[in-house]
């Protein structure tokens, strides 16, 4: 495997990953942009619309038939984040032209639907037709009340949005839904436009393609494209707390829902990070952790219960309790933290979590997306290590830079998601 990267316009980037590991090959189109309140809907809004028709293919069924005929290819668009940064994916998946029946290329072909996508849109008297945007707009307002459903996943991304009401990170990916009732096809198609002249723009190829091909892509993509100043993305991180916020909502559940939410006091681009990988395993992430062994099968106090760090100097802890039990998780989740802090950690746990770690590592190269996911997220902070890297990084830790770490971490908030049957 192969990896260069190379700045071809200002702001625009290639990251060729050369492999002949899949089938498929992949084009990863980024736009990062900050977080923000005033923009996160239309930025998860705007590439669905793009996706939806050209001006040499108007209409989704054009579009579809022009990928029917290109081997199955495929075009589509996400939304996510990474720190504080705001990232809209637009991605191309398609067969290897060696795959080809008659050994014809069909990269250039996909390649000019692709650019005709992102910088040909369909549009009506200069803005992006109306049919359009209202039926994007519908789909993403069902899927942010659709969060709700998923009481786990609600209750994360609620504790997160309190713990952090003053900060970009607080902010959804999709926005909120009366942002999103907002947008107009002209307001959509002006923002369109900024995020084409200032968004960061990270190309990512992953497989085997034609010499030059990738290359060739972005400039077809962008050689046209005025540029302006980038704005921006870099991550706050929070390095101390004054006071733990303790919050408390009610829902027609069965299950309690526990989110504690920690700073702790190292973001994504500093060498300790390392460290708190290594220190998140030993604490919540896995079954061989902390959090599992002793709060969940030991103690029986919750169906569930994990750790998570984040690039935003962050770690949080969800369980899943019965409202009966929740003084008693939340004190013992606490107690296994107080116990790395004060140095109660084995070897066996340190090489456990070392171990799941490295295992993590080497499956980045499993799958397409899972590369790009990785050198895309750490390109946000500015890191340029590889997997092997980060392993041979974690295998160095020691057990008093664990104790170092763990006394850095500072509860924020507590948040409990209970019944309606009455407060605790």
């Amino acid at each position: 495997m192969q990896i260069s990267r190379k700045e071809i316009f200002d702001g625009i980037a290639l990251t060729a990953v050369k492999t002949d590991k899949f089938k498929f090959n992949r084009i990863f189109i980024d736009f990062i942009v900050p977080l923000t309140h005033e923009h996160a809907a239309e930025n998860a809004l705007f590439a669905d619309v793009l996706t939806r028709g050209t001006e040499k293919y108007p209409g989704l069924l054009a579009v579809q038939k022009k990928l029917s005929s290109l081997y199955g290819a495929d075009i589509d668009s996400y939304v996510g984040t990474s720190g504080e940064a705001h990232i809209i994916t637009i991605y191309a998946k398609l067969i290897k032209d060696k795959y080809t029946l008659g050994g014809e290329s069909i990269t250039a072909a996909l390649n000019e639907l692709l650019a005709e996508v992102i910088t040909k849109p369909q549009t009506e008297n200069g803005v992006f037709l109306s049919e359009y945007v209202e039926s994007e707009k519908e789909k993403l307002i069902n899927d942010i009340a659709a969060q709700i459903n998923d009481k786990d996943s609600f209750a994360l991304h609620r504790a997160i949005e309190l713990m952090c009401a003053n900060e970009a990170w607080g902010v959804s990916e999709f926005g909120k839904a009366e942002d999103v009732e907002k947008i107009t096809p002209a307001s959509l198609f002006e923002h369109y436009k900024y995020l084409l002249s200032h968004a960061q723009i990270e190309v990512f190829t992953v497989g085997e393609f034609p010499e030059g091909a990738e290359e060739a892509l972005v400039r077809e993509l962008f050689a046209d494209t005025a540029r302006g100043e980038v704005p921006d993305y870099s991550t706050k991180i929070i390095k101390t707390v004054e006071k733990v916020k303790t919050i408390r909502e009610h829902q027609e559940l069965k299950q309690g829902k526990l989110v504690l939410g920690f700073r702790t006091g190292i973001g994504g681009y500093e060498e300790d990070y390392d460290v708190l990988r290594v220190l998140n395993c030993v604490f919540g992430s896995g079954t061989q952790s902390k959090l599992f062994l002793n709060v969940r099968e030991k103690l029986s106090l919750c169906y569930h219960c994990s750790s998570r760090i984040y690039t935003k100097g962050v770690m949080m802890v969800t369980s899943g309790i019965e409202v009966k039990n929740y003084e008693k998780a939340k004190n013992e989740i606490l107690f296994q933290l107080d116990e790395i802090r004060n140095g109660n950690i084995s070897e066996t746990e340190i090489s456990s979590a070392k171990k799941r770690l490295r295992n993590a590592m080497l499956s980045v190269s499993d799958s397409p997306e899972a590369l790009h996911s990785w050198y895309a997220n750490n390109r946000i902070f500015g890191i340029t290590d590889t997997p092997e890297e980060i392993i041979a990084k974690t295998e160095a830790v020691t057990k008093e830079q664990l104790v170092a770490a763990a006394q850095k971490i500072a509860l924020d908030t507590e948040y409990f998601l209970c019944g309606t049957e009455g407060k605790v």
